[in-house]
């Protein structure tokens, strides 16, 4: 485990939890730490790591979308003399075993007799037909931490999966950091170090660098220090800001709620799960979007749900132009009308 040198993980708090749990059983400084997300895995410069870097992924699916750009990476990876040494994810072992007949063959890389990965080979997705009695098919031998199936599975988070494979090497420091990655999973901030997490994190979200940062802390420390803390008050003005929505929030009945954050900043997250907590079945807000055809923001309406239920499609069927997925779909302020009477009669 501590010939690991490079970390690549995503954003979340479970992915910056388990990066510090990880980081706190390597147990050196010189790990280097990268934050990304599976639909931007392309934009990863793996030039910058370290020679011959030892990779381990944390919290990292394969793109569902473009699974060939997940493909693409491991393939940048290993051409670039980097080698893959553990996945710890639990969204789909399945989509990490069609990713390996995507990436070119490698070879085999044997390793030295005191070499901890000893059992065969060091290297990510192996053909072992050229040396090994054991002819498997380029799969995960060779991976310290397999990566796993959410759905049907036992780890439903990446401290799930690591606390399971290095349950004899973590601490007690470094088992709360897991516990506490797989509750934020499941969107539970309440634990001492998902709440430090969250709180830093959402005041600034696309700040990858307080990622970083706090996964360093916290894989040494158990308290946020001044820097921390002064994020986590920042995300108390948001919460505040949470207050003043809600109070305002008119009430347009069958379930439906409608909210203007305009000039505020908000943790979308939180607002909407707590105007669903309080019986809304779909949630109107009014609000600036970023548009990237525009590469700009702009004042439009977002229709949400946590039903299952396809709001997007009831409001392109009703001829309304509106972008966004499933339970989620976002029109511009003049068609806000047309795209309520198709919400309505998708509630009944």
């Amino acid at each position: 485990m501590n010939r690991i040198n490079q970390i690549i993980s995503v954003g979340s708090v479970d992915g910056v939890l388990t990066s510090a749990a990880l980081l706190r059983l390597i147990g050196r400084d010189d790990v280097g730490l990268q934050f990304t997300q599976a639909f931007s895995v392309d934009k990863v410069d793996v030039t910058k790591f370290p020679e011959a870097a030892r990779v381990a992924l944390v919290d990292l699916a394969v793109n569902n979308r473009d699974p060939s750009m997940t493909a693409g990476f491991i393939a940048r990876l290993q051409e670039a003399g980097h080698q893959v040494v553990a996945v710890i994810d639990e969204h789909s072992r399945e989509d990490w075993i069609e990713i390996v007949g995507q990436v070119p063959n490698t070879g085999c890389y044997h390793t030295a007799p005191d070499d901890e990965y000893n059992r065969h080979h060091d290297s990510f997705f192996v053909n072992c037909e050229a040396c090994c009695s054991n002819s498997l098919p380029r799969e995960f031998e060779g991976l310290i931490i397999e990566p796993q199936s959410q759905a049907e599975g036992t780890y439903k988070s990446s401290g799930a999966v690591l606390a399971a494979a290095a349950n004899d090497l973590l601490d007690t420091h470094g088992v709360e950091l897991c516990q506490a990655a797989d509750a934020g999973d499941r969107m539970d901030f309440t634990t001492h170090f998902g709440a430090i997490v969250n709180q830093a994190v959402k005041s600034d979200i696309s700040n990858d660098a307080r990622r970083v940062y706090l996964a360093r802390h916290l894989a040494q420390n158990a308290e946020a220090d001044d820097t921390i803390r002064g994020w986590m008050v920042e995300y108390e003005q948001i919460l505040a800001d949470h207050d003043i929505i809600v109070a305002a929030a008119t009430d347009l009945g069958g379930g439906i709620i409608r909210v203007n954050t305009t000039g505020r900043k908000v943790d979308v997250t939180t607002l909407m799960a707590r105007l669903y907590r309080s019986g809304a079945r779909v949630v109107i807000s009014e609000g600036e979007l970023f548009v990237p055809d525009l590469k700009m923001k702009k004042l439009m309406i977002a229709f949400g749900t946590s039903e299952k239920i396809d709001i997007l499609a009831a409001v392109k069927a009703a001829g309304v132009p509106a972008s966004g997925f499933a339970q989620k779909a976002n029109v511009d302020l003049a068609d806000e009308a047309g795209a309520l009477v198709a919400i309505r009669a998708l509630l009944g």
